[in-house]
């Protein structure tokens, strides 16, 4: 009996654990990330495109890491986990695949613009190159 308590309990941990780094998505417009980019806290908009890409034209001040390296994770990993970003990429499937590495590595919010550059375009929106 003492047995199968303490191993309820470490169960009831574990699961404890695994909710508290549970990483909020919020799929978001382009008009909500403007509005998002336009408050006083406003969340880094990490681009996953390639840097050839995103010198082409990108969101003002977003930062590129590109999901396609080897070295993504490691970079997603110098980021404040604490901290919200809006992540995007062309139309959305680069990053669908960049928000699984997000989640396993327990960010706790990120704004997921799934239309990506694409869709920030056709709203009407306003991108710069380098």
């Amino acid at each position: 009996m003492k047995l199968l308590n303490r191993i309820l309990c470490a169960w009831l941990a574990l699961v404890c654990i695994a909710q508290a780094v549970e990483t909020e998505v919020v799929e978001v417009s382009p008009k909500q990330v403007l509005g998002l980019l336009e408050s006083k806290s406003a969340p880094q908009v990490i681009d996953v495109r390639t840097s050839d890409e995103h010198n082409e034209e990108h969101i003002k001040g977003a930062l590129v890491i590109d999901v396609s390296k080897s070295d993504f994770e490691s970079e997603l990993g110098k980021l404040d986990r604490e901290q919200p970003y809006i992540l995007h990429c062309l139309s959305g499937g680069r990053s669908a695949k960049a928000l699984k590495v997000f989640r396993k590595l327990g960010f706790s919010k990120v704004y997921h613009m799934d239309c990506g550059v694409m869709g920030w375009k056709k709203a009407g929106m306003a991108t710069e190159s380098k």
